[in-house]
């Protein structure tokens, strides 16, 4: 990893409070951060060497590359993608930055199938400038027909849908061999399993699961997100399931453009919500009833 002098810092690039301080000081060196619990983050240098260090007030998040000068962070680089989501308690939260794909991880009946879940998450991929995809996991339990008429449907849009079970196997070769070569992100509600299948792409990610000894923590703190290298090249980032997922951050006039079965309609005003107003042809024109509904519940969210 080469060092950088400050007038090398690049360009909007944003330092913490500290920043300032920490970078006359001396240059620092450019390191990403592979892993975050609380407040303290593990970043690697490009020969792959890890270390722990405070973030000092940085907001930063797995994947951002980070300018460190006396073991603080005192700048994040520019994001190339972003993935963020709103919460009823917690506001709008940045989940990763710089991946590529966003692997939306389901399952078909224990938890039940969400597709409004799965909307939003595909929303909040395309407006950060990611690539979604829908893995349901847990194959091996059943796939309801409903379910797989849902996933076909997302295909049909564009979506690649993957069926896979982290228990027996079946699908992820398939998964693998789309993301390797790139940088993922796994999301998904709690309990579909998304560990387990993390442990199934990545091999001996068990081991690293819970093994925080060289954070001054005990094995059994939760973390917060982790990247993992594929051994055929690539990365994922792991991320805690969740229990709320939103994007009441994103304008209304924004939405419509996520939803592909939208973008064209002949309405008889260019700025037409889809609500049902006067000249909008939505619903005449779209045949997935739900997945309309789905788009004016989140509407309804939206800035």
């Amino acid at each position: 990893m080469p060092r950088f002098s400050d007038e090398d810092r690049i360009p909007g690039a944003k330092r913490s409070r500290r920043g300032d301080r920490a970078a006359a000081v001396g240059g620092g060196e450019w390191l990403e951060v592979v892993e975050r619990v609380g407040r303290w983050v593990r970043v690697r240098n490009a020969r792959g060497e890890l270390r722990v260090m405070p973030t000092r007030g940085a907001k930063v998040v797995v994947a951002d590359r980070v300018r460190v000068t006396e073991e603080v962070v005192v700048e994040t680089a520019p994001r190339s993608t972003t993935l963020e989501r709103t919460g009823e308690t917690a506001g709008t939260r940045l989940v990763v930055s710089n991946v590529e794909q966003l692997v939306i991880v389901t399952a078909s009946t224990d938890p039940p199938f969400r597709p409004g879940l799965v909307d939003r998450m595909i929303v909040a991929a395309l407006a950060g400038g990611m690539a979604p995809m829908i893995a349901l996991n847990k194959c091996d339990t059943g796939m309801p027909e409903e379910v797989l008429e849902w996933l076909a449907r997302y295909e049909a849009l564009g979506y690649p849908v993957f069926l896979v079970s982290a228990v027996d196997g079946r699908g992820v070769p398939e998964l693998r061999a789309a993301l390797v070569g790139h940088s993922s992100v796994l999301l998904g509600h709690s309990g579909v399993g998304k560990s387990t299948l993390v442990s199934a792409l990545v091999p001996g990610a068990e081991a690293l699961v819970g093994d925080l000894d060289a954070w001054g923590r005990g094995r059994h703190t939760t973390t917060a997100a982790r990247a993992y290298d594929l051994p055929e090249g690539g990365s994922i980032v792991d991320v805690p399931g969740i229990r709320e997922f939103g994007v009441g951050h994103l304008p209304r006039q924004e939405l419509r453009r996520y939803f592909p079965e939208l973008v064209g309609l002949a309405c008889r005003y260019r700025d037409c919500l889809h609500l049902g107003e006067e000249g909008c042809v939505a619903d005449d024109t779209i045949n997935w009833s739900e997945r309309l509904e789905s788009y004016r519940k989140l509407l309804e969210d939206c800035i």
